[in-house]
Order: C-alpha cells, then sequence, then structure tokens
C-alpha cells in the first residue's frame, strides 16, 4: 500500500491535499480527497449516510445471530462496560490537532486532554510525528553558527565531540524537532546525566542555495557548540583575613583548606638592598728571574676560571 503525506497548507475543511513524499522541498505527486458526510462519518467511526450503489446496507442480507447456550448451571457471565472515551465527542478539528502535534504536543497528550482514547487521535498525528522525525534527522546534517559564522563541522560531529569530552554518548540522547509560535523549526536534543535531565535547543533554518544551519536557542546549547568552551579544570586561591586559603572551583562551592602558619619575624623584614658588583683591578704579574735570563715572554694575561 503507498503511503500518502497531508499537505496542511492547501487543505480546507471541504478538501484535503496529499503528496507522495513528506519532504515539501522535493517534487512529489499530489492527490485530491473531498471530504463529505461518508468520509467524515468514517473517521467517527459511524456508517456512512450515503453509501455507494450497491452497498446499500439496508439491501444486505442480515448475519445470522446466534445466542450461545449457557447451561443453567452456570452462572452467566457479566456484562462488560464499553470505555466511554470510545464514543466521546472529539473537541478538536483534525486540522487543530495536526498543528498542536506540529508545535510540540504528542497524542496521548491531546487524547488526555479530550477526554477519548489515545488511538482516535493517532491518525491524524502519524504524518506530522513522520515530519518531526524527518526534520530531526535532517538537522543532524546543519552547520552551527558561531560568532565567526558556520562551523566547518555539522551539528552531528560537534555534539559528538563535546559529549565525549564530557564521558556522554550522544547516541543515546533523542533528537526532536517542533515549531514554535513564529513558524520555525527548532531541534531539542535532550539527554540524561546522572539524575539531570539535559536539554539544548537550536533553531533550524533549511536555506535554498546553501547548507543547512542551526542556531543556539538556550545556554546548553551555545556551550556544547563553542570552540572555547572546555571542562572547567582552573582553579582560584586566595588568603581571606582569618588566614583561610579557599580553593574556589568552577560549579563547586568553596571549601576552606588548612590554616596558613603565620610567617616568621625575619620573614617580614624589608629585603637588603643589593649592593652593586666591584670591579677589581688586575694585578701585574711579576716575570721570574728563570724568565729573564732565558728571554722567555712572560704571559700577562689573566687566567680563565
Amino acid at each position: 500500500m503507498r503511503e500518502l503525506f497531508l499537505v496542511s497548507s492547501e487543505s480546507t475543511d471541504s478538501s484535503l491535499v496529499f503528496r507522495s513524499t513528506a519532504d515539501p522541498s522535493e517534487a512529489a505527486e499530489q492527490f485530491f480527497l473531498a471530504v463529505d458526510e461518508n468520509l467524515r462519518a468514517v473517521l467517527l467511526g459511524q456508517a456512512p449516510p450515503n453509501p455507494e450503489p450497491g452497498e446499500d446496507p439496508a439491501l444486505a442480507p442480515e448475519p445470522e445471530v446466534r445466542t450461545p447456550v449457557i447451561p443453567p448451571t452456570e452462572p452467566r457471565p457479566a456484562r462488560v462496560e464499553t470505555d466511554p472515551r470510545i464514543s466521546a465527542p472529539m473537541t478538536m478539528r483534525p486540522r487543530e490537532i495536526q498543528d498542536r502535534v506540529r508545535a510540540g504536543a504528542t497524542a496521548a497528550e491531546l487524547a488526555e486532554e479530550m477526554g477519548v482514547t489515545e488511538a482516535r487521535v493517532e491518525p491524524f498525528a502519524y504524518a506530522v510525528l513522520l515530519e518531526r522525525a524527518q526534520v530531526a534527522e535532517t538537522a543532524k546534517r546543519a552547520h552551527p553558527v558561531r560568532d565567526d559564522g558556520p562551523a566547518r563541522l555539522t551539528l552531528w560531529e560537534v555534539l559528538a565531540t563535546a559529549f565525549t569530552a564530557r564521558g556522554n554518548d550522544l547516541s543515546q540522547a533523542t533528537w526532536d524537532a517542533y515549531r514554535d509560535a513564529s513558524g520555525q523549526w527548532v531541534i531539542q536534543v535532550s539527554w540524561q546525566a546522572g539524575h539531570t535531565q539535559n536539554v539544548a535547543e537550536w533553531t533550524f533554518q533549511n536555506h535554498a542555495t546553501s547548507s543547512p544551519t542551526a542556531v543556539a536557542r538556550n545556554a546548553v546549547a551555545a556551550e556544547l557548540t563553542d570552540p572555547d568552551f572546555v571542562q572547567p579544570v582552573r582553579s582560584l586561591s586566595s588568603v581571606g583575613g582569618s588566614g583561610i586559603r579557599y580553593v574556589e572551583e568552577f560549579g563547586d562551592e568553596e571549601e576552606p583548606e588548612e590554616s596558613v602558619t603565620a610567617p616568621e619575624e625575619d620573614e617580614l623584614r624589608e629585603p637588603e638592598p643589593e649592593q652593586a658588583p666591584v670591579k677589581r683591578r688586575r694585578k701585574a704579574v711579576t716575570p721570574h728571574w728563570e724568565d729573564v735570563l732565558l728571554g722567555v715572554r712572560t704571559n700577562t694575561k689573566r687566567p680563565k676560571n
């Protein structure tokens, strides 16, 4: 069976338009479906008021109903109560359901809000959920935008490096996409680190003439895509007035270390000024009498150390 995707922007209350692909940028076949009373009845789980010729339910033979014979000694089974959510009316139109799902809502949330079963909402939400998944997958190949422009690596490659540096696994993160109130697609990456649930969000922009880009929307996303952001390893130390030294770690609380011993009296004295070196005159070397008699020239140069 061939799968079709609803084109919400071209559909109306009286007609629906479908495409053969979910990506609006790709060329695809379009299909038109008129919304009449029969279609509305089928979607609501009711019998069509105007059946096709030859399908008149009044002319169809009635099915044979056989009543099971229950022995008198056995108790009759209790009557099964039907779920009222199955027959409860839908308070949202299909277009509203799809808009809510595209904005990030789930079928379970909308079903609980309307008081109906989730199975009655899933047919309207299915195509939009596929659209969200496809946008999130495309965003992995987007280039995160930094202060100096788009990065050379893709968003997936940058996050893989950042996650590894922090001891996390990007393959365990969940990717999703939704549209905000302004109509822009937002990429959401969430993961669990210890007991903390982390969520990073980027604004996804799919350009027609260049590669897609992703702009950070919150601080978590900005830190992950910042090339200068590293793990907090620096420490600052200072001596307080009470003689206690503190070590300050980024992200950790200040903890006092052991007290610094009081300096000795000699250490408090100012150092004496250094004296300039005194140049010594070279002493004349008196030749020995043997050198004079033998005519040997005396070496008057200063011997090297």
